[in-house]
Protein backbone atom coordinates (compact mmCIF):
# COMPACT_ATOMS: atom_id res chain seq x y z
CA UNK A 1 0.00 0.00 0.00
CA UNK A 2 0.59 3.56 -0.36
CA UNK A 3 2.25 4.20 3.42
CA UNK A 4 5.15 2.12 3.11
CA UNK A 5 6.57 4.41 0.50
CA UNK A 6 6.40 7.09 2.84
CA UNK A 7 7.67 5.34 5.76
CA UNK A 8 11.18 4.66 4.33
CA UNK A 9 14.28 6.52 5.46
CA UNK A 10 15.65 6.98 1.61
CA UNK A 11 16.32 9.55 -0.51
CA UNK A 12 13.55 8.15 -2.71
CA UNK A 13 11.24 8.88 0.60
CA UNK A 14 12.47 12.45 0.50
CA UNK A 15 11.98 13.25 -3.26
CA UNK A 16 8.36 12.05 -2.58
CA UNK A 17 7.28 13.68 0.37
CA UNK A 18 9.04 16.84 -1.54
CA UNK A 19 6.57 16.48 -4.57
CA UNK A 20 3.86 15.60 -2.09
CA UNK A 21 4.45 18.84 -0.40
CA UNK A 22 4.45 21.34 -3.78
CA UNK A 23 1.16 19.42 -4.77
CA UNK A 24 -0.45 20.06 -1.63
CA UNK A 25 0.96 24.28 -1.70
CA UNK A 26 0.64 24.08 -5.29
CA UNK A 27 -3.26 25.61 -4.61
CA UNK A 28 -2.29 28.54 -2.65
CA UNK A 29 0.93 29.57 -4.50
CA UNK A 30 -1.20 29.27 -7.59
CA UNK A 31 -3.80 31.21 -6.61
CA UNK A 32 -1.24 33.93 -4.92
CA UNK A 33 -2.76 33.89 -2.05
CA UNK A 34 -3.11 37.83 -0.20
CA UNK A 35 -0.46 37.39 3.01
CA UNK A 36 -2.38 40.54 4.30
CA UNK A 37 -5.13 38.53 5.72
CA UNK A 38 -2.70 37.53 8.59
CA UNK A 39 -1.41 41.16 8.92
CA UNK A 40 -2.02 41.88 12.91
CA UNK A 41 -3.22 45.05 13.56
CA UNK A 42 -1.11 44.62 17.10
CA UNK A 43 1.97 42.65 16.21
CA UNK A 44 4.65 41.59 18.94
CA UNK A 45 7.55 43.11 18.36
CA UNK A 46 9.08 40.25 15.98
CA UNK A 47 5.84 39.80 13.82
CA UNK A 48 6.15 43.55 13.17
CA UNK A 49 9.26 43.17 11.73
CA UNK A 50 8.45 40.17 9.53
CA UNK A 51 5.47 41.97 8.50
CA UNK A 52 7.36 44.85 7.25
CA UNK A 53 9.40 42.82 5.32
CA UNK A 54 6.84 40.84 3.85
CA UNK A 55 4.34 43.33 3.32
CA UNK A 56 3.71 43.71 -0.26
CA UNK A 57 5.47 40.22 -1.15
CA UNK A 58 2.40 37.26 -1.01
CA UNK A 59 4.26 35.04 -2.94
CA UNK A 60 7.72 35.60 -0.65
CA UNK A 61 5.39 35.13 2.17
CA UNK A 62 4.05 31.60 0.87
CA UNK A 63 7.16 30.68 0.05
CA UNK A 64 8.67 31.20 3.18
CA UNK A 65 5.54 29.66 5.20
CA UNK A 66 6.13 26.46 2.61
CA UNK A 67 9.76 26.04 3.49
CA UNK A 68 9.42 26.48 6.96
CA UNK A 69 6.64 24.08 7.16
CA UNK A 70 9.64 21.17 5.38
CA UNK A 71 12.06 22.36 8.21
CA UNK A 72 9.30 21.36 11.10
CA UNK A 73 8.50 17.69 8.82
CA UNK A 74 12.01 17.11 8.88
CA UNK A 75 13.18 18.26 12.22
CA UNK A 76 10.52 15.65 13.88
CA UNK A 77 12.14 13.29 12.20
CA UNK A 78 15.55 14.22 13.25
CA UNK A 79 14.29 14.49 16.97
CA UNK A 80 12.85 10.82 16.53
CA UNK A 81 15.76 9.35 15.02
CA UNK A 82 18.18 10.79 17.96
CA UNK A 83 15.35 9.89 20.92
CA UNK A 84 14.22 6.71 19.10
CA UNK A 85 10.81 6.94 21.02
CA UNK A 86 9.14 5.61 18.02
CA UNK A 87 11.93 3.19 17.70
CA UNK A 88 12.34 3.05 13.88
CA UNK A 89 14.02 5.61 11.52
CA UNK A 90 11.21 6.65 9.70
CA UNK A 91 10.28 10.06 7.92
CA UNK A 92 6.51 8.96 8.67
CA UNK A 93 6.54 12.07 10.97
CA UNK A 94 7.80 14.54 8.51
CA UNK A 95 5.39 12.69 5.64
CA UNK A 96 2.21 13.20 7.88
CA UNK A 97 2.70 16.50 8.71
CA UNK A 98 3.57 18.37 5.73
CA UNK A 99 0.18 16.45 4.35
CA UNK A 100 -1.44 17.57 7.15
CA UNK A 101 -0.33 20.92 6.42
CA UNK A 102 -2.76 21.12 3.66
CA UNK A 103 -5.88 20.40 6.15
CA UNK A 104 -7.05 23.45 6.42
CA UNK A 105 -6.69 25.46 2.73
CA UNK A 106 -7.12 28.83 4.26
CA UNK A 107 -4.45 28.29 6.62
CA UNK A 108 -1.83 27.88 3.64
CA UNK A 109 -0.36 31.34 4.43
CA UNK A 110 2.25 33.07 5.77
CA UNK A 111 1.20 33.15 10.12
CA UNK A 112 3.62 34.01 12.68
CA UNK A 113 2.77 30.49 13.87
CA UNK A 114 4.50 28.48 11.84
CA UNK A 115 8.08 30.25 12.71
CA UNK A 116 6.96 30.12 16.26
CA UNK A 117 6.23 26.13 16.22
CA UNK A 118 9.71 25.72 14.69
CA UNK A 119 11.14 27.42 18.04
CA UNK A 120 8.62 25.78 20.13
CA UNK A 121 9.82 22.49 18.51
CA UNK A 122 13.35 23.32 19.04
CA UNK A 123 12.62 24.58 22.86
CA UNK A 124 10.71 20.59 23.34
CA UNK A 125 14.12 19.13 21.98
CA UNK A 126 15.40 20.95 24.80
CA UNK A 127 13.51 19.43 27.52
CA UNK A 128 13.91 16.26 27.01
CA UNK A 129 17.85 16.82 26.89
CA UNK A 130 17.57 17.65 30.41
CA UNK A 131 16.89 14.04 31.01
CA UNK A 132 19.59 12.15 33.13
CA UNK A 133 21.63 15.22 32.68
CA UNK A 134 23.64 15.82 36.28
CA UNK A 135 23.56 18.82 37.86
CA UNK A 136 21.39 21.69 37.27
CA UNK A 137 19.69 21.29 33.93
CA UNK A 138 19.74 24.76 32.15
CA UNK A 139 18.12 23.37 29.39
CA UNK A 140 15.12 24.73 30.70
CA UNK A 141 16.29 28.03 30.40
CA UNK A 142 17.47 27.39 26.89
CA UNK A 143 13.92 26.29 26.44
CA UNK A 144 11.96 28.89 28.19
CA UNK A 145 14.02 31.34 26.31
CA UNK A 146 13.32 30.07 22.78
CA UNK A 147 9.45 30.20 24.15
CA UNK A 148 10.05 33.69 25.07
CA UNK A 149 11.37 34.43 21.80
CA UNK A 150 8.82 33.01 19.79
CA UNK A 151 5.86 34.79 21.84
CA UNK A 152 7.64 38.09 20.08
CA UNK A 153 6.14 36.14 17.20
CA UNK A 154 3.09 34.64 17.70
CA UNK A 155 2.56 35.95 21.57
CA UNK A 156 0.26 33.10 22.52
CA UNK A 157 2.48 30.13 22.35
CA UNK A 158 3.37 31.44 25.35
CA UNK A 159 1.05 29.21 26.96
CA UNK A 160 3.34 26.55 25.80
CA UNK A 161 5.76 27.10 28.78
CA UNK A 162 3.47 24.42 30.78
CA UNK A 163 5.25 22.00 28.60
CA UNK A 164 8.80 23.30 30.50
CA UNK A 165 7.21 23.18 34.08
CA UNK A 166 5.67 19.68 33.44
CA UNK A 167 9.33 18.69 31.84
CA UNK A 168 10.94 19.63 35.15
CA UNK A 169 8.48 17.50 37.01
CA UNK A 170 8.02 14.60 34.64
CA UNK A 171 11.60 14.44 33.88
CA UNK A 172 13.77 15.16 36.84
CA UNK A 173 13.38 15.46 41.22
CA UNK A 174 12.05 18.80 41.24
CA UNK A 175 14.75 21.75 41.94
CA UNK A 176 13.52 24.91 42.59
CA UNK A 177 16.56 26.97 41.10
CA UNK A 178 15.93 24.54 37.77
CA UNK A 179 12.06 26.59 37.97
CA UNK A 180 13.54 29.60 38.35
CA UNK A 181 16.20 29.41 35.45
CA UNK A 182 13.04 28.74 33.64
CA UNK A 183 11.08 31.27 34.90
CA UNK A 184 14.22 33.76 33.77
CA UNK A 185 14.24 32.41 30.70
CA UNK A 186 10.70 33.32 29.58
CA UNK A 187 10.30 36.63 30.90
CA UNK A 188 14.21 37.45 29.55
CA UNK A 189 13.10 38.85 26.07
CA UNK A 190 10.48 41.11 27.86
CA UNK A 191 12.72 42.50 30.22
CA UNK A 192 15.00 43.23 27.17
CA UNK A 193 11.78 45.10 25.78
CA UNK A 194 10.74 46.93 28.07
CA UNK A 195 14.07 47.97 29.03
CA UNK A 196 14.37 49.11 25.37
CA UNK A 197 10.92 50.89 25.51
CA UNK A 198 12.59 52.98 28.89
CA UNK A 199 15.63 53.94 27.07
CA UNK A 200 13.96 55.47 24.01
CA UNK A 201 11.56 56.65 25.88
CA UNK A 202 8.29 54.87 24.28
CA UNK A 203 5.25 54.26 26.59
CA UNK A 204 5.39 51.30 28.70
CA UNK A 205 1.88 50.69 28.36
CA UNK A 206 1.76 50.30 24.91
CA UNK A 207 3.92 47.47 24.49
CA UNK A 208 1.27 45.75 27.91
CA UNK A 209 -1.76 47.09 25.34
CA UNK A 210 -0.23 44.94 22.92
CA UNK A 211 0.18 41.31 24.85
CA UNK A 212 -3.41 42.11 25.50
CA UNK A 213 -4.96 42.68 22.45
CA UNK A 214 -2.94 39.41 21.27
CA UNK A 215 -5.14 37.68 24.00
CA UNK A 216 -8.55 39.13 24.02
CA UNK A 217 -8.86 40.32 20.14
CA UNK A 218 -11.11 37.77 18.71
CA UNK A 219 -10.02 36.26 15.32
CA UNK A 220 -12.03 35.41 12.56
CA UNK A 221 -12.94 31.93 13.10
CA UNK A 222 -13.39 29.61 9.62
CA UNK A 223 -16.62 28.30 8.47
CA UNK A 224 -17.74 24.91 9.16
CA UNK A 225 -18.87 23.51 5.82
CA UNK A 226 -19.88 19.96 5.58
CA UNK A 227 -16.60 18.60 3.97
CA UNK A 228 -14.89 20.30 6.73
CA UNK A 229 -16.85 18.78 9.56
CA UNK A 230 -17.03 15.31 7.77
CA UNK A 231 -13.08 15.68 7.03
CA UNK A 232 -12.49 16.92 11.13
CA UNK A 233 -14.54 14.22 12.39
CA UNK A 234 -12.93 11.46 10.51
CA UNK A 235 -9.69 12.68 11.25
CA UNK A 236 -10.73 13.21 14.98
CA UNK A 237 -11.78 9.57 15.11
CA UNK A 238 -8.24 8.35 13.61
CA UNK A 239 -7.02 10.30 16.45
CA UNK A 240 -8.92 8.32 18.94
CA UNK A 241 -7.72 5.26 17.41
CA UNK A 242 -4.04 6.57 17.95
CA UNK A 243 -4.49 7.15 21.23
CA UNK A 244 -6.27 4.17 22.52
CA UNK A 245 -3.47 2.20 20.35
CA UNK A 246 -0.69 4.17 22.34
CA UNK A 247 -2.45 3.63 25.98
CA UNK A 248 -2.75 -0.19 25.10
CA UNK A 249 1.06 -0.53 24.92
CA UNK A 250 2.42 2.63 27.25
CA UNK A 251 3.70 1.30 30.10
CA UNK A 252 5.85 -1.46 27.62
CA UNK A 253 7.74 1.33 26.61
CA UNK A 254 11.17 2.46 27.99
CA UNK A 255 10.89 5.16 30.52
CA UNK A 256 12.42 7.80 28.07
CA UNK A 257 9.87 7.39 25.20
CA UNK A 258 6.98 6.93 27.84
CA UNK A 259 8.08 10.48 28.83
CA UNK A 260 8.26 11.95 25.61
CA UNK A 261 5.01 10.73 24.63
CA UNK A 262 3.67 12.20 27.64
CA UNK A 263 5.01 16.09 27.27
CA UNK A 264 3.28 15.64 23.29
CA UNK A 265 0.09 14.84 25.14
CA UNK A 266 0.36 17.79 27.28
CA UNK A 267 1.52 19.76 23.65
CA UNK A 268 -2.56 18.95 22.12
CA UNK A 269 -3.71 19.27 25.11
CA UNK A 270 -2.88 22.72 25.51
CA UNK A 271 -3.31 23.12 21.63
CA UNK A 272 -7.10 22.65 22.19
CA UNK A 273 -8.03 24.35 25.72
CA UNK A 274 -6.27 27.12 24.38
CA UNK A 275 -8.16 27.80 20.67
CA UNK A 276 -11.01 27.30 22.85
CA UNK A 277 -10.60 29.51 25.69
CA UNK A 278 -8.42 32.24 24.24
CA UNK A 279 -10.46 34.68 21.43
CA UNK A 280 -6.85 35.32 20.17
CA UNK A 281 -6.25 32.09 19.08
CA UNK A 282 -7.63 30.67 16.14
CA UNK A 283 -7.51 27.69 13.72
CA UNK A 284 -3.80 28.52 12.62
CA UNK A 285 -2.49 26.58 16.14
CA UNK A 286 -3.43 23.71 13.87
CA UNK A 287 0.38 24.09 12.64
CA UNK A 288 1.49 23.07 16.70
CA UNK A 289 -1.44 20.63 16.93
CA UNK A 290 -0.29 18.62 14.10
CA UNK A 291 3.19 18.09 15.84
CA UNK A 292 1.88 15.35 18.31
CA UNK A 293 -0.65 14.02 15.72
CA UNK A 294 1.91 13.41 13.19
CA UNK A 295 4.11 11.71 16.30
CA UNK A 296 0.81 9.54 17.22
CA UNK A 297 0.02 8.63 13.69
CA UNK A 298 3.52 7.43 13.01
CA UNK A 299 3.42 5.52 16.07
CA UNK A 300 0.37 3.47 14.94
CA UNK A 301 1.24 2.84 11.86
CA UNK A 302 4.67 1.67 12.57
CA UNK A 303 3.19 -0.58 15.38
CA UNK A 304 -0.15 -1.64 14.43
CA UNK A 305 -0.19 -5.15 14.02
CA UNK A 306 -3.32 -4.60 11.62
CA UNK A 307 -1.48 -3.30 8.76
CA UNK A 308 -4.47 -2.94 6.38
CA UNK A 309 -6.11 -0.31 8.98
CA UNK A 310 -2.77 1.46 9.68
CA UNK A 311 -3.23 1.56 5.50
CA UNK A 312 -6.79 2.53 5.43
CA UNK A 313 -6.24 5.47 7.88
CA UNK A 314 -3.21 6.95 6.44
CA UNK A 315 -5.33 7.12 2.88
CA UNK A 316 -8.25 8.38 4.68
CA UNK A 317 -5.76 11.57 6.09
CA UNK A 318 -4.62 11.32 2.74
CA UNK A 319 -7.95 12.08 0.80
CA UNK A 320 -9.18 14.32 3.53
CA UNK A 321 -6.48 16.37 2.67
CA UNK A 322 -7.22 15.85 -0.95
CA UNK A 323 -11.09 16.66 -0.43
CA UNK A 324 -10.16 20.07 1.58
CA UNK A 325 -7.68 21.21 -1.43
CA UNK A 326 -10.40 20.62 -4.09
CA UNK A 327 -12.86 22.31 -2.27
CA UNK A 328 -10.84 25.46 -1.79
CA UNK A 329 -10.25 25.33 -5.62
CA UNK A 330 -13.92 24.19 -6.81
CA UNK A 331 -15.99 26.08 -4.39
Amino acid sequence: MVVKYYRGAGPGTILLIILTGALVWFQPIINRVDYTDYVSATPMLLAGLLQGILSGNPVTGLILAFLLVFVIGFYLVNFNTRLFFITERTFLPASVYIICSGLLPDMQKFSMVIPATLLLIIAFDKVMAAYRKSGIAYNFFDSSLLIGIASMLYFNIIWFYIIVLAGIVILRTFNIRELAVSVFGLVAPYIVVYAGYYIKGLDLASFTDIIVRNIISEEVSLPWTPLRIIAGSVNLLALIIFLVHLLSVFNKKKVRSRKTFYLLLWMMVISVVIYLIIPGVSAEVIYILLVPYAYLTSHFIVFSKNKKIANVLFAILFLSVLAMQLEKVLF
